[in-house]
């Protein structure tokens, strides 16, 4: 390489790094729910109010849910994994790229309308107003956490 552009190349390199970095560390971090959230069974059971009894039925939920959720990754990443040899095929791999787009959507769906019955099967052990408690911190949760543009907007 002609060494008239290795400076600048090198200052694009790094400006390009230094540019990515904050980008993570401000966005996704934001976007990132901390660890006392609705998903912590402690956090809930001090939150709530729980008794050993629902501590224990939410335990076993969460654990069931971990278990779901964990399938449906799985399934998303293979599919995304795939993805990249759909897209190297050019126009005769446009199908198989739909395909491989389709069963990440899938995969997705799956796991968010897992978490929906999660949360309706938890509401189910709570108390009218154990489930008025949880439903404000979900609420907390699904709109506090994202830091896009009108994404952590309260508005219904």
């Amino acid at each position: 390489m002609n060494s008239r552009w290795l400076i600048p190349v090198l200052t694009l390199v790094a400006v390009t790094a230094v540019a990515y970095a904050l980008t993570q560390r401000v966005l996704c971090r934001r976007a990132t729910p901390g660890a006392d959230t609705w998903q912590n069974v402690s956090y809930l059971a001090k939150e709530l109010n729980l008794t050993a009894d629902q501590t224990r039925q939410v335990q076993a939920l969460q654990a069931e849910l971990g278990a779901q959720l964990t399938d449906c990754c799985a399934r998303h990443c293979a599919a995304r994994a795939r993805l990249p040899e759909a897209l190297a095929a050019g126009t005769n791999g446009d199908a198989a790229a739909e395909a491989r787009v389709t069963e990440m959507v899938s995969a997705y769906e799956a796991s968010e309308r897992t978490t929906l019955a999660h949360l309706r099967r938890v509401r189910g052990v709570l108390t009218p107003q154990q489930c008025r408690r949880f439903d404000a911190l979900i609420t907390e949760c699904l709109c506090g956490t994202c830091s896009m543009p009108g994404g952590g907007s309260k508005a219904r």
